[in-house]
């Protein structure tokens, strides 16, 4: 009788290599997990902070404007009693060869008091919103600036006081920047509306395509040290005038220099002003530049210029930029559009910006004699007996 055996020899060796992987992958996806759930909560918590730095670096432009009212107040002589404008003038009041403040100018002004050169900001004690610890650290303020910088809706208006440091015969409008397409397209080249001396004007409402320079109103309005209101009506001999409009239509071929003499109001109305513009934004931050050189006043009194622009864009809007000259030279404005540089912290993150501030105050400039909505009406009578204007007569827009 035959017997059969059989033996079955398995070390585990394969199994045990199977569990040490499976072990060190499991780790390895762990550990990875684990790195991008830290990962994202530096970023969340570097986020957090550096938002919170910005909003510091923002409440110092708010100070700041508090500082900048509280001067002009003080300049207009409506400032309270109880308003320390010497102290305000001498914190506002800039160091030989420099351009703005120093970083405790709203401490020393009496605006904010500091602790170890920075400025807590005010935190509420229920939450984790003192956990960020913010200050700000540094406020500088630029009185006189290199130039002015604003922005006009289709069909919209700005009025800008024109006031420099100095003496100047000349402003520099240069309008139209990649802003102003940046939304439409990622590589903007820029057109004209026409090409050659002809231009072509659409009615007034309707919009050029995208991409073209918006024709810009320029509308200058001035006085000397006094005037009478016929002054606004004509120009007078020797280059002297209160009032002057120039329409400046961006074309390929115009000019870069151009006088309020040429006034629109003396000139065909399809007579535009031609503005040399560029193709692109490759030679400069706007497409269009042309310098302008101003009349006197009509009593002659360059020195005391109280001068505003006006400008309107038709067709497109327009980011733009002003800047002020004397013959060759440029001239800084003065105290038109203040600048702020302010640095904030949380913690420590921090966050540096700079801004404009308009001290125009809350009056809004007329556009016009009259503005309205629907039709307007109006009677000539021309008599030489009262009883012409008695205001029987009828009108029917």
């Amino acid at each position: 009788m035959k017997r059969f055996i059989s033996q079955s020899n398995e070390r585990g060796a394969v199994s045990l290599f199977v569990v040490i992987f499976a072990a060190l992958l499991m780790t390895v996806v762990t550990v990875g997990f684990v790195q991008l759930m830290v990962k994202d909560q530096q970023q969340a918590t570097s986020s957090d902070l550096s938002q919170s730095a910005y909003d510091s670096a923002q409440a110092g432009v708010e100070d700041a404007k508090r500082l900048l009212l509280l001067d002009q107040a003080c300049r207009n002589g409506t400032a309270a009693p109880t308003v320390n404008c010497a102290t305000i003038a001498t914190a506002l009041t800039v160091a030989p060869g420099s351009s703005e403040t120093s970083c405790d100018t709203l401490a020393r002004a009496g605006i904010v008091g500091e602790d170890n050169d920075e400025t807590i900001i005010q935190q509420s004690d229920t939450d984790n919103a003192s956990k960020l610890d913010q200050a700000y650290t540094c406020v500088k303020v630029g009185i006189n600036t290199d130039d002015y910088k604003g922005q006009i809706a289709l069909n919209g208006s700005d009025i800008i006081p024109i006031t420099g440091v100095s003496n100047f015969n000349s402003v520099e409008i240069s309008w139209f920047s990649r802003e102003d397409i940046s939304a439409t397209t990622t590589s903007p080249t820029i057109g004209f509306p026409t090409t050659g001396a002809d231009v072509s004007l659409p009615p007034v409402g309707s919009r050029w395509q995208f991409n073209y320079p918006s024709l810009l109103r320029a509308q200058l309005i001035q006085t000397g040290d006094s005037f009478q209101l016929d002054d606004f009506d004509d120009s007078a001999a020797g280059n002297r005038s209160n009032a002057n409009t120039l329409f400046l239509y961006p074309s390929a071929t115009g000019l870069v220099n151009k006088s309020f003499a040429l006034d629109a109001r003396r000139s065909p109305s399809n007579a535009p002003q031609q503005v040399r513009c560029n193709t692109s934004f490759v030679d400069g931050e706007y497409a269009c530049t042309v310098t302008i050189t101003l009349p006197n006043p009509r009593d002659g009194d360059v020195a005391n210029r109280n001068a505003y622009l006006h400008l309107g864009a038709l067709y497109n809007g327009a980011h733009f930029s002003l800047r002020l000259k004397n013959g060759n030279n440029y001239v800084q404005f003065n105290g038109v559009q203040p600048q702020i540089d302010s640095t904030g912290r949380a913690n420590d993150m921090f966050r540096r910006i700079s801004a404009r501030v308009e001290l125009k105050g809350d009056f809004t400039y007329p556009e016009a004699a009259i503005d309205m909505q629907g039709n307007l009406c109006k009677n000539f009578t021309i008599t030489d007996a009262e009883s012409g204007y008695s205001g029987t007569s009828t009108c029917t827009p």
